[in-house]
């Protein structure tokens, strides 16, 4: 499928939101390792340029990416070799919302990327994940 496609912040897009899909991604990055985040990363941007209105929620044990200059320092590990917090920059352009769970930063403190729009805490997660629009994927 090389060609094929248009390139949106660094992601080919193949497709576009649909009648019938889902309005709203949430993607909750929980026991992912630094190592591993671009993946998730990856579809969130992909996911907004298409137009779905996405989140990101950093809590538990990711909340350590959203600390300022822990994924400056993380090769994106995408064939890139760009950094991770590249990775995470290109998402918000495109449209993703980034939010960090409140006890995320009971545990490694506030000093947090500028893409974080938002501490949010357990009422919130629960409201949108149970919302029937949304969709949400876990890591």
């Amino acid at each position: 499928m090389a060609g094929r496609g248009r390139l949106v912040y660094g992601f080919r897009l193949y497709g576009q939101v649909t009648p019938g899909m889902a309005g709203h991604l949430v993607i909750v990055l929980l026991n992912t390792p630094l190592e591993n985040a671009a993946a998730p990363l990856a579809q969130a941007a992909v996911a907004a340029a298409m137009g779905t209105r996405t989140d990101v929620v950093f809590t538990g044990a990711s909340g350590a990416i959203a600390v300022e200059g822990a994924a400056a320092s993380q090769p994106a590990e995408d064939g890139s070799g760009r950094s991770l917090h590249a990775l995470i920059a290109d998402a918000a352009e495109a449209g993703v919302t980034f939010r960090i769970c409140s006890p995320a930063v009971a545990r490694f403190g506030d000093a947090l990327i500028p893409e974080i729009r938002e501490v949010v805490g357990a009422a919130w997660l629960a409201g949108r994940v149970m919302d029937p629009d949304t969709v949400t994927l876990t890591y």
